[in-house]
């Protein structure tokens, strides 16, 4: 049970992302204590979750997403309330996992907690633990040595339990063979589509129609809030582009990493490695040893007649399973990867040279040296380029540094301009149009923040500079609002054509849809409904057809095809009408050992997962469980929800 690296692969994962990430909670501290109060977003059995925790796991989360979607990522994700919901799930449902092992008093031995730690490859320097390196981390997380081995070792007794829970689970072949029958058997079909183009015509809609439905509601047809702003904005990238590199600088540099650039002699060279029996002490067997010496200084007669010839013998005599399948290669290595006697043999060759048997503790080895890399120590001019981008980084880094706090309190203090600061800084002043949020979101790489601030109420209303916002990467903004629009709702006669457009689509649809259910009745009793059906295309459940959506693929495989066919229709998600004519079922091609095995897997980990919610519920159930009221809500809701008349203290 606790042999961690071999049977809890699933822990060590779960301990690198606690590391790698932010560490999602504040440590066991307030996690197993009672510390309930009023301002925890939650409590399980009786053990709160404090706000910090909560935004400590939300970080986490960010912080993950952010690697995985790269520039993709938008932080205002996390700002949805389904989203934060799911976070304080996981954060409960661990909870749940940990008043369990408590009370079947789970724990973890010394022993195990100390493996786990000097095994995590972020607490390791030069590949060995690093008691430094650990107190760094632990610190910058927020963390002492009790709490987090507390915590590690709290996770470490669940992990039993969690193993019950998910790894006890399997699926026999049949059941395998089944699943595959049900998931990867299709359907024959022929499709027509009747779009709603072809009744737009038909479609009419008359002023009364139309000023009717904005009357119905009119907050439809509202348009966003909308600002002009001036902004500035201060980089480093900025200050890289301008940012210049001396020959002397350039050569600094060089002279000083020099050995960075440097390469130390490498070889390449091809074995062929005869063992040798042991006794019951493991040392080599006198009578054994002589035999297979003499076996090897005839391979090595035999071996240095051709590399084919040395390449040939590796693959039929050699004992390195590693190397022999290649011919004995052994590719490049330098001085200090190899045995010694190995090593000092190679080194002491000429390229092409075969030299033999050399005795190691592997046996006798039989060596040809294939190349020799020599040492080499790259000129500058091959890693000018990289060195100028670097410095001129550096000097990037170092300018954004000095001028960021100026920027910050040139903002503020000569908050009805932009103009002084900008020539100081040597910088751009830019205007824009009319923006919603979404542009002002844009301008400012997706920070949220901008767009909060842009459009508070009281920056709308004093059209000063904004503080310096920082948006990461070395990177401030700072906005003035020139102009507002609140939103409203639009005049009648600005969204009649509008409005007209999408009744006549709408009435389009559904006439579409008469016809289409009209033509389906008349083909299933054997009438020629004037459709036009494509070639015969086949359908399966996990690759659905443009033309066929989930709720008309539902009826095709439901479709009773006793009678050798069926036809069925449905609305389409273009707004359009589909018919199908189902023609027959398409049975899978018999899976192979190793896809049902994939597959048996598969299904072990969906009723290991149904298993663990079905468990989580059963132990909500029995435990109690609160949630705040509101401790999930979308936080830029929360930042712009006014403050009711007395709230002030």
């Amino acid at each position: 049970m606790f042999d961690f690296v071999h049977k809890n692969k699933r822990l060590v994962q779960f301990v690198l992302a606690l590391l790698v990430l932010p560490f999602a909670f504040v440590g066991v501290d307030s996690y197993v204590r009672n510390i309930g109060s009023d301002k925890d977003v939650a409590t399980v059995g009786g053990q709160g979750v404090s706000p910090q925790e909560f935004e400590n796991a939300l970080r986490a989360q960010q912080d993950q997403m952010r690697r995985v979607l790269g520039k993709s990522f938008d932080p205002a994700m996390f700002d949805n309330p389904e989203v934060r919901q799911q976070v304080l799930d996981g954060v409960v449902n661990q909870r749940l996992l940990q008043v369990v092992g408590q009370d079947l008093k789970l724990t973890a031995p010394d022993a195990q907690l100390r493996k786990t730690i000097l095994e995590v490859p972020d607490f390791q320097d030069g590949g060995k633990f690093s008691e430094a390196r650990y107190d760094e981390l632990l610190r910058a997380n927020g963390f002492t040595r009790l709490s987090y081995e507390s915590r590690l070792r709290g996770d470490l007794a669940q992990q039993p339990l969690q193993d019950v829970l998910t790894r006890t689970n399997f699926s026999s072949a049949a059941q395998a063979a089944l699943y595959q029958k049900l998931t990867e058997q299709g359907r024959e079909i022929q499709v027509a589509t009747l779009e709603p183009a072809a009744f737009i015509a038909q479609a009419k809609v008359d002023d009364a129609l139309i000023k009717a439905e904005y009357d119905k509601s009119p907050d439809s047809y509202r348009a966003p809030e909308q600002v002009k702003i001036e902004y500035l904005q201060l980089n480093q990238a900025a200050f890289q582009s301008v940012a210049t590199v001396s020959a002397d600088e350039l050569k600094a540099e060089y002279e000083k990493r020099i050995k960075e650039f440097s390469a130390p002699e490498e070889r390449r060279a091809s074995h062929i490695l005869l063992s040798v029996d042991k006794d019951e002490k493991g040392q080599p067997k006198a009578a054994a040893k002589d035999a297979v010496r003499a076996e090897a200084e005839a391979l090595t007669k035999q071996a240095a007649t051709s590399a084919e010839k040395f390449a040939e013998l590796a693959k039929q005599k050699s004992k390195d399973p590693g190397s022999a399948a290649q011919g004995g290669d052994l590719g490049f290595f330098g001085r200090g990867q190899m045995v010694k006697p190995f090593e000092e043999a190679v080194f002491a060759m000429k390229a092409g040279e075969v030299r033999g048997p050399i005795e190691s503790d592997f046996g006798f080895h039989i060596i040809r040296l294939v190349e020799v890399k020599p040492e080499r120590t790259r000129p500058l001019d091959e890693v000018r380029a990289q060195l100028e981008g670097e410095i001129k980084q550096q000097k990037a880094s170092k300018l954004f540094a000095e001028n960021a706090e100026k920027f910050q309190n040139r903002v503020y203090e000569q908050g009805d301009s932009y103009t002084k600061l900008a020539e100081e800084l040597k910088l751009e002043v830019k205007k824009t149009d009319w923006l919603t949020r979404a542009q002002v979101q844009a301008i400012a790489a997706g920070n949220q923040k901008f767009v909060q601030t842009v459009f508070a109420p009281a920056n709308v209303a004093a059209k000063k500079n904004s503080e310096a916002i920082d948006l990461g990467n070395n990177s401030l903004i700072s906005a003035r609002v020139v102009d507002y629009k609140p939103s409203a709702v639009r005049p009648f006669d600005d969204v009649k054509a509008q409005i007209a457009q999408q009744l006549q689509r709408k009435l389009a649809t559904e006439l579409a849809a008469k016809a289409g259910a009209e033509k389906v009745v008349a083909l299933a009793a054997g009438k020629d409904a004037g459709l036009t059906f494509g070639a015969a295309q086949k359908l399966v459940r996990q690759a659905p057809l443009p033309s066929v959506n989930a709720a008309l693929a539902k009826q095709i495989f439901a479709a009773d095809l006793a009678k050798g066919g069926a036809v069925v229709g449905g609305t389409n998600d273009a707004g359009g009408y589909t018919v199908v004519k189902v023609l027959k079922v398409v049975e899978p091609e018999a899976p192979t050992p190793d896809k049902l095995k994939a597959l048996s897997q598969r299904l072990a980990s969906q009723v290991g997962g149904d298993l663990s919610t079905a468990y989580l519920g059963a132990l909500k159930d029995r435990i109690k469980v609160e949630v705040k009221k509101g401790a999930v809500a979308d936080k830029a809701d929360k930042d712009a929800k006014p403050e009711k008349a007395g709230d002030q203290k």
